[in-house]
């Protein structure tokens, strides 16, 4: 990999190796860490890539240029599909150089990797895993989990999520034009607002569809299940949750209203009952 210094000033740039996931609501993203990835993923890219000396800190002088490099060690074993991450490089901006601003900008930039296995004609498989109370953006949610449990990347994913109980309204999610990481795990989270978490039993439709990465064939997953929220989760969770702010202004608009209506009523009172 060639990184060049374009500017006037010695920058100093730090790169590492991360692995792909998807993240909650859809989208992949990407971590060093191979903690919390989906227990399908036999081989993390971490795992295989390394970077060769001098790769992790790289300093540079005005206008430079340095070559650097990672080394790949393919698994022993056969492995199909793709093994998907990426080298990320960041420069860290000190805040004393963005003109005494209090925020500064870090400049960042990341290439996508791909190692093909043997056979890379696989097809991803996506399986419902769970649902769960949870809070997303701190609003009562249910969580559902989905799971692709093949070595192949989805493109332009649409998802729709709908929640319900026999009675009442349905709760929905939805997004569109995403990817989705090979042997990842992903939680779709259905909001409640400021709503309060109902216990009971309710029902989930997922309608999933996207298109298998390696050869653009469209493919499709529906998932319909059931699952029971307790009493203890629901109240949980509630507690938990934001709360519905109060408007306080509009309290004081409305008694400002009501006042000026009755100095108002009162002045005409007053020129009624004046003698002429």
């Amino acid at each position: 990999m060639r990184v060049q210094n374009i500017s006037d000033k010695n920058i100093t740039v730090k790169s590492d190796l991360r692995n792909a996931y998807t993240q909650d609501g859809g989208g992949i993203d990407f971590t060093p860490s191979t903690k919390n990835l989906d227990r399908s993923l036999k081989t993390p890219f971490t795992t295989v890539a390394t970077l060769d000396k001098g790769g992790a800190t790289i300093q540079l002088a005005p206008k430079q240029m340095k070559v650097i490099s990672a080394t790949i060690k393919m698994p022993k074993q056969r492995y199909d599909g793709m093994i998907y991450g990426d080298w990320h490089f960041i420069e860290h901006v000190d805040k004393g150089e963005s003109g005494g601003n209090a925020v500064g900008s870090n400049y960042a930039y990341s290439v996508g990797v791909v190692l093909r296995g043997q056979n890379y004609e696989v097809f991803p498989n996506v399986k419902y895993d769970e649902t769960n109370p949870i809070l997303f953006q701190k609003h009562p949610a249910l969580g559902v989990t989905l799971r692709n449990v093949e070595p192949m990347a989805i493109s332009k994913a649409n998802v729709s999520v709908a929640v319900g109980m026999d009675s009442g309204d349905v709760k929905t999610y939805k997004a569109d034009n995403f990817m989705i990481a090979p042997n990842s795990k992903m939680v779709f989270p259905v909001s409640w607002s400021y709503e309060s978490m109902k216990p009971g039993t309710y029902h989930i439709k997922v309608t999933l569809k996207g298109l298998n990465t390696q050869n653009r064939f469209p493919m499709s997953w529906t998932f319909k299940k059931t699952m029971k929220v307790s009493n203890v989760q629901a109240k949980s969770i509630n507690e938990r949750a934001i709360k519905k702010p109060v408007n306080h202004w509009l309290y004081a608009t409305i008694g400002t209203g009501v006042l000026l209506l009755a100095s108002l009523g009162g002045l005409l009172w007053t020129f009624k009952l004046r003698p002429r």
